[in-house]
């Protein structure tokens, strides 16, 4: 993905990218009668400094008035390059406001296909996502129907237990009924062959007791 800045119209413009000191270069190439003009009067009044230390009264009246030539030389080369130079900086300013229109109307192409390219990326990511949380939700289905079948299966297999166990249960009572019944039945018939064998014994024993 590109950088999130802005385009600038003004990133390929050399004059407004320009440093100080291209800037400089570059005036004086345009004009160089104003920095003679400069450098004359500079000559001028260092002299007359000079004139001034060594008490030369009349050196320093004529830098002086080298000053104010130079000075005047200054001036009307500026005002003669601004005249002559004008039509073609205005001219120079059309052409560059020009190619800066031209430049920021490509810096916007760029910026509208940047944007179209950051919306397709971001809906590839959203459908990703939906298709990630998708696969989580059926993966949680799965895990939830596998767990209630488990659980289905341990109840099922509860009550099959608990059945058994039951079924357990009423075929020990049933058992235990049956012998109960077999020895209630058992014991009054030896009951029963006991007391005829032992009947006259008894009847003895009552009348020997009465007399």
């Amino acid at each position: 993905m590109a950088d999130g800045s802005m385009p600038s119209s003004f990133d390929d413009d050399k004059e407004y990218n320009e440093t100080a000191s291209r800037k400089i270069v570059r005036k004086i190439r345009e004009e160089p009668l104003i920095p003679l003009g400069i450098i004359l009067t500079t000559f001028a009044l260092y002299n007359a400094w000079r004139a001034m230390r060594r008490g030369d009264h009349a050196q320093v009246q004529r830098m002086f008035r080298a000053r104010i030539g130079a000075q005047a030389f200054t001036v009307m080369a500026m005002v003669a390059g601004g005249a002559y130079y004008g039509a073609d900086r205005e001219k120079r300013k059309e052409l560059i406001k020009l190619e800066a229109q031209q430049r920021a109307e490509e810096r916007h192409q760029k910026w509208l296909k940047e944007l179209e390219v950051r919306d397709e990326e971001e809906k590839q990511l959203k459908a990703a996502m939906k298709r990630r949380q998708e696969r989580v939700q059926q993966k949680r289905a799965e895990e939830k129907g596998k767990s209630a079948t488990e659980e289905a299966k341990k109840g099922d297999t509860l009550n099959a237990e608990t059945s058994s166990e039951a079924n357990a249960r009423q075929d020990k009572k049933e058992a235990s009924s049956v012998l109960g019944a077999l020895s209630n039945a058992g014991g009054g018939w030896f009951g029963t062959r006991k007391n005829e064998t032992s009947g006259p014994a008894e009847e003895k024993k009552v009348e020997e007791s009465k007399k």
